[in-house]
């Protein structure tokens, strides 16, 4: 038996504009996806739906994708499908696969809301697949450098997003820690960099209230580029100043300026979207604005916006404070984790 787990990722800077070359950073989040892949001695494979409380049965031929025997799990099951199709695709996996029994849990992605869950916009799919990439991979005795074991875990991410997002979310999820992410038109996977996280910088991320679909903000987005292309290439040249004014800033560890570009950087997306009409700037982000420059701290949405996540940032502690106790007041969800944890990890034999 092999589990591995993978953690989420809150976006610092570059959301949107890391599509159209800028520079992105963003940080891992101890808020993890668990996956486990056993081999089993059986004729059939199985994808136990923890959530749903159902198992499905698959076979996957060689050279043919995961085929479902029985009930589909339909989109419950479109990671492992991704994943396995992905891995016999690019590992040249010789031979029928050994019958697997395979699960994944995303619990911690989740908040209570009433009588219901909301899912926390801090990237639950990336990280599922990370992790089940890493387990089936371990359990499966395939030998991968860390490298390539990144390109697959990215190539299965567009198969499962349509081949839509910048990758930050896997990168994040596979090497924790904080990293720098840009999207180079001479290479098929994003560039990525280890990065430190800049001494004296303060985070605080607030959870809107909202889940929210990134798929359709991001199309939207791409709606806005094909109608009005003159109005998207002003607004991503804004967003792509900004962007690489806060890398600079924030390789340099140089905390006034990289606050300044963020702030720059949360003008310009709001700009875009007033435009484009995308709808990453709802009244509940209008509002933690508000409320947290009142204190004196920089805020912008996290990622694609439209709810989910915003975060808080400043290099003083009393603000810091101040912001949370207002915050708390106001009885938005904080999200106490560490960030800048570990990335993929795999306990196998348990």
């Amino acid at each position: 038996m092999t589990v591995a787990t993978a953690p989420g990722k809150l976006v610092i800077f570059g959301d949107y504009a890391v599509l159209e070359g800028a520079p992105a950073v963003a940080t891992s989040v101890d808020v993890r996806a668990r996956a486990q892949v056993d081999v089993t001695t059986g004729h059939s494979s199985v994808f136990i739906d923890l959530a749903g409380g159902k198992a499905y049965d698959f076979a996957v031929e060689p050279g043919a994708r995961l085929a479902w025997t029985g009930d589909s799990p339909e989109a419950r099951g479109a990671i492992v499908a991704a994943v396995i199709d992905t891995c016999h695709e690019l590992l040249h996996l010789r031979g029928p696969l050994p019958a697997l029994r395979i699960s994944l849990n995303t619990d911690a992605f989740f908040t209570p809301l009433g009588d219901t869950a909301a899912k926390l916009g801090l990237g639950s799919s990336a990280a599922a697949l990370v992790a089940l990439t890493g387990a089936l991979v371990n359990a499966l005795e395939i030998s991968i450098e860390r490298e390539s074991l990144l390109n697959v875990c990215h190539a299965a991410h567009r198969r499962f997003q349509g081949g839509k997002g910048s990758g930050i979310d896997v990168t994040a999820a596979l090497l924790g820690g904080v990293i720098g992410v840009r999207l180079d038109s001479s290479a098929r996977f994003p560039v990525a960099a280890e990065l430190e996280w800049p001494a004296g910088l303060l985070l605080l991320p607030v959870w809107s209230g909202n889940s929210a679909s990134t798929p359709e903000l991001l199309s939207r987005f791409a709606d806005y580029g094909a109608r009005d292309a003159d109005g998207f290439a002003h607004h991503l040249r804004n967003l792509t100043t900004f962007a690489q004014q806060a890398d600079v800033a924030w390789r340099a560890g140089a905390v006034a300026e990289i606050l300044s570009a963020l702030a720059g950087y949360d003008n310009a997306l709001r700009a875009l979207d007033y435009d484009a009409r995308i709808g990453i700037n709802t009244a509940a982000h209008e509002r933690l604005r508000g409320l947290i420059e009142h204190h004196g701290a920089v805020y912008k949405t996290s990622g694609a916006g439209g709810g989910d996540f915003g975060i808080a940032l400043t290099d003083s502690k009393e603000i810091l404070e101040a912001v949370t106790v207002e915050l708390t007041r106001q009885q938005f969800v904080l999200l106490d984790r560490s960030f800048g944890v570990a990335g993929l990890t795999l306990a196998p034999n348990e």
